[in-house]
């Protein structure tokens, strides 16, 4: 049984710190808030394996991981600050023990129930068909657009884009339009779209490959 029930919460310093997508995936990367038994420490973090491998920490229950949605970075500090005392009873409440092969961590009675007290707090328990955002606001999550639904086919128009637009208010005009779908979440939410910014850098330079082209 570890001796300090104390657990220290590592924040979120960034909006979309759980927002991880590789090239080639069709989806995000899942994201976790875990417990490490050890350290006693608390985290939220994007998962960075694709096809669900684990490290053996995980696998032998020394580091505790459960599910959430892409939340935002406050609004993971917030549930791991919400958490905290039930983090802390498994803590209190477990110990390493020797399987025949390979240590592994045991929780006590009163840590398996704090762990569902966190499952339940957190909605890994939910079945699909509930909703894949746990029961999370949608003010927490971190919203992924794709193209078509983050764009209209006017921006050249309506954001004013020339052949002498710079890279650096092509950024701009890519924030704005991502602080606008973020506000269809509410307030709190965040929003991204990976694909936006190398569109309007595009859109940009095939105006700037036109009026080459006129000139010659």
């Amino acid at each position: 049984m570890t001796e300090t029930t104390a657990i220290r919460i590592i924040e979120c310093t960034d909006p979309l710190e759980l927002f991880t997508h590789y090239d080639g995936q069709s989806d995000a990367q899942g994201a976790y808030i875990e417990l490490d038994l050890h350290d006693g420490t608390l985290l939220a973090d994007y998962d960075p394996e694709v096809g669900g491998a684990i490290p053996f920490s995980v696998y032998h229950g020394f580091e505790r991981r459960y599910s959430i949605p892409i939340l935002t970075g406050a609004a993971a500090n917030r549930v791991m600050t919400e958490i905290k005392q039930f983090a802390e009873r498994i803590l209190a409440d477990w110990e390493e023990e020797w399987d025949g092969h390979n240590m592994k961590a045991v929780l006590g009675e009163d840590a398996q129930a704090a762990e569902q007290q966190i499952i339940n707090h957190l909605g890994c328990d939910l079945p699909p068909w509930d909703g894949e955002n746990q029961g999370f606001a949608d003010g927490d999550l971190v919203q992924e657009w794709d193209l078509d639904g983050a764009t209209n086919g006017n921006e050249v128009d309506d954001e004013g884009i020339t052949a002498e637009t710079t890279d650096k208010e092509l950024e701009a005009i890519a924030d704005r339009i991502i602080a606008e779908l973020a506000s269809i979440n509410g307030e709190g939410g965040a929003a991204v779209c990976p694909e936006l910014l190398p569109h309007l850098i595009e859109l940009r330079d095939e105006m700037k490959q036109q009026a080459e082209d006129n000139e010659d």
